[in-house]
């Protein structure tokens, strides 16, 4: 609960923020843009991550899905976004924000999506359902305080053949095996950020399997990310000074710390972005 309560007022006092100042637009996106081929603006890089796993999510269950639930979904951006290419759908969104689901309701009544999306205040770890045939994490599953955790509610949420789409930032080899250098970085932004863990990628396989899941598909999405914008080399210079005087109980700062570390251990090679789609076993 304590785990909760500071994430959830770490979104209550960034969520403006980052919907104010990242470029996002009608995205509503809370999540790292993505400049794949033919993406020309900031608002199409952040609804990249959508079109991904419309195309997981098509392909591996042979039709659209019915049932969606989004755990850790932001402000709505991503329901939003597949809401038109999946009109009979049943969509539900997870936040532990109190700020951001008024936020989602609110742009559900704007954009007449009420009957369809709807919000709910709760810690994703204790979703329980066994119905939705697609569930999608965007840079949320590291919240849980395991990947065991989080794919364990998962799992019982999903019905059986349902799949799930994980988007997240991986290390790319065990933290037992990381240097010192890169552990005090990991440290600042998994603190900074209020993470619960930081997997790498043959752990999470290595949960999903004995919660239950087989891995149908694997993407390497860190090329897609640009790491030199203005903001990022910002951060390099506000990060360790707000880390270094002790501000990272308070969460903009805290954003700062995390941010900066995140960027330097993908410029070092030790963390990915990753796409991970999985199946649930009957």
């Amino acid at each position: 609960m304590m785990t909760g309560s500071r994430v959830a007022e770490y979104y209550d006092a960034n969520t403006r923020r980052f919907l104010a100042v990242g470029g996002s637009g009608a995205a509503l996106a809370i999540h790292r843009p993505l400049w794949a081929e033919g993406v020309s603006t900031p608002a199409q890089a952040a609804a990249h991550v959508n079109d991904i796993i419309r195309t997981q999510a098509e392909r591996h269950l042979g039709r659209a899905p019915r049932r969606v639930l989004d755990l850790g979904c932001g402000v709505g951006g991503s329901l939003f976004h597949l809401a038109p290419f999946w009109p009979e759908a049943e969509m539900t969104g997870i936040t532990i924000s109190a700020v951001q689901r008024a936020k989602a309701e609110a742009e559900a009544t704007r954009r007449n999506l009420s009957a369809r999306c709807r919000f709910l205040r709760a810690d994703f770890t204790e979703v329980r359902g066994s119905d939705a045939d697609l569930a999608m994490a965007i840079e949320s599953h590291v919240h849980a305080q395991s990947a065991a955790a989080f794919l364990d509610a998962a799992a019982s949420a999903l019905a059986t053949g349902g799949v799930l789409v994980i988007v997240d930032d991986m290390l790319r080899r065990p933290e037992t095996d990381l240097t010192m250098a890169e552990r005090r970085w990991l440290d600042r932004f998994r603190a900074g950020w209020r993470l619960g863990h930081v997997p790498d990628l043959d752990g999470l396989q290595a949960a999903a399997d004995c919660a239950g899941f087989d891995r149908l598909d694997l993407q390497d999405l860190t090329p897609l990310i640009r790491l030199d914008r203005l903001r990022d080399r910002a951060l390099h210079l506000a990060g360790p000074v707000a880390h270094r005087v002790g501000l990272n109980h308070w969460p903009i700062f805290a954003n700062m710390i995390g941010g900066d570390a995140l960027t330097r251990l993908y410029k070092m090679g030790t963390m990915g972005y990753t796409c991970v789609t999985l199946r649930k076993r009957g």
